[in-house]
């Protein structure tokens, strides 16, 4: 990553039936960029639902011991 980006991870259905699933990650310096790069990136799918969310927002449940 260059510097001021930041990863933002994204998730995506491609029926509103199944569940939603991470379906990879963009690199960006804020969320309009992330939304075009992700778009862009995984458009070759039909997707019914994407988001994406950075991934320092993310929290860990579980830890590995």
């Amino acid at each position: 990553m260059n510097g001021g980006e930041e990863a933002w991870e994204v998730f995506a259905r491609q029926d509103a039936k199944i569940p939603i699933r991470h379906i990879g990650r963009v690199d960006a310096s804020n969320l309009d960029d992330a939304v075009v790069f992700a778009f862009t990136l995984y458009e070759e799918w039909k997707w019914t639902d994407m988001f994406i969310v950075p991934r320092r927002a993310i929290a860990q449940v579980v830890k590995p011991a």
